[in-house]
């Protein structure tokens, strides 16, 4: 799949022909069909994010269809719109109704491959 990516802090943005992602048991692989990038992406970019994992694939905000979901196939076909924050649902903050500050989150474009992409696997 082609994605965009950058292997260091500030540096060069390219296009390259990466794997499509598996998705986790629980997860969904998603075909991204809308992205924003927004001021966050720069941030990330600079390396002001200290979450960025390099070489990153930036992209968090975005929309798409489910193409494969393998706990729940009856998934596929589905549009989705993908949540900056993907909580664990498991700690205490998302126990409380807190995702937003989920002690184990993943975030699309810093933590995890964002939808400068192709397609997107989330959990």
């Amino acid at each position: 799949m082609r994605a965009l990516q950058y292997t260091s802090v500030a540096g060069p943005v390219h296009v390259v022909d990466l794997p499509v992602p598996a998705p986790e048991q629980d997860g969904a692989l998603i075909s991204v069909t809308r992205t924003g990038l927004c001021r966050s992406d720069w941030h990330g970019w600079q390396g002001h994010d200290s979450d960025t994992v390099l070489p990153c694939v930036p992209g968090h905000e975005f929309t798409g269809t489910v193409v494969e979901a393998p706990a729940d196939p009856g998934l596929v076909g589905s549009r989705v719109v993908v949540p900056f924050v993907m909580a664990c649902g498991r700690c205490p903050e998302c126990v409380r109704g807190s995702a937003q500050i989920c002690r184990a989150q993943r975030q699309p474009g810093f933590t995890d491959p964002g939808s400068f992409a192709e397609f997107v696997a989330v959990p």
